[in-house]
């Protein structure tokens, strides 16, 4: 007959397959199909279950994982079933390489753990870093340590430098080590050691007295204050 309104839409509706012939009153777990053929549902609400004329509520009653349904209580061989799905579970697939852009992503970005990587471009903001940085680049990666009172270098540190691998710098430059610079003071070991040398072009500068315990090699200026 007619009617007003909207047309009538009708969903993908799918009786499963028996179950009664594997009921033996002690399996409560058992495999759904449709036509022979592995059925997921998706979830135990998209199952309506009738077991012995009861309709079974979800969850409660039953849970559904992959393509496998568990009932709370074994059915005996005499309850009557019929299953059906209220549609098909739908993959929502994986996106083509290059088709996401920033419009699509999450703000903030979130959390990335684990081996492997992506790659930004731009500037990247963040209010910390984890790790020892050994993965960076344009950074002497794992260079730095972060102690209880600040940050300390395991190798020399040139400031405003292009290298410290520099042959007027022998010594000062590979074996430099023992300063240290805090509250607007630069503090120095007591005692020079191991073979130095200061070149034409180089001054040095400690606050003494200090020790020469190796050798100290001079072109340029060494000065003790």
């Amino acid at each position: 007959m007619a009617y007003i309104g909207r047309g009538l839409v009708q969903g993908t509706y799918i009786k499963l397959d028996d179950l009664q012939g594997s009921f033996n009153g002690t399996t409560s777990t058992f495999n759904l199909t449709s036509g022979g053929q592995s059925f997921k549902p998706g979830s135990a609400s998209a199952l309506l279950v009738s077991l012995g004329g009861v309709i079974q509520e979800p969850i409660e009653s039953y849970t559904v994982v992959d393509d496998q349904i568990t009932f709370s209580n074994p059915p005996t061989s005499e309850s009557n079933i019929f299953l059906i799905a209220l549609g098909s579970a739908v993959s929502i697939g994986t996106p083509a390489d290059n088709t996401i852009d920033a419009t699509k992503l999450r703000d903030p970005f979130g959390t990335y753990t684990g081996t492997g990587g992506f790659t930004l471009t731009g500037i990247v903001s963040a209010t910390e870093f984890r790790g020892s940085g050994k993965y960076l680049t344009e950074l002497s990666a794992g260079k730095f340590i972060s102690d209880s009172i600040g940050i300390t270098t395991n190798t020399p540190a040139g400031i405003n430098t292009s290298t410290l691998d520099d042959p007027d710098l022998v010594g000062l430059g590979n074996s430099f080590q023992g300063m240290y610079i805090s509250n607007g003071m630069i503090i120095h070991d007591n005692e020079l050691t191991g073979a130095h040398y200061i070149g034409t072009n180089f001054r040095g500068l400690m606050a003494g007295p200090v020790t020469i315990g190796g050798t100290l090699t001079v072109d340029g200026n060494y000065v003790v204050v």
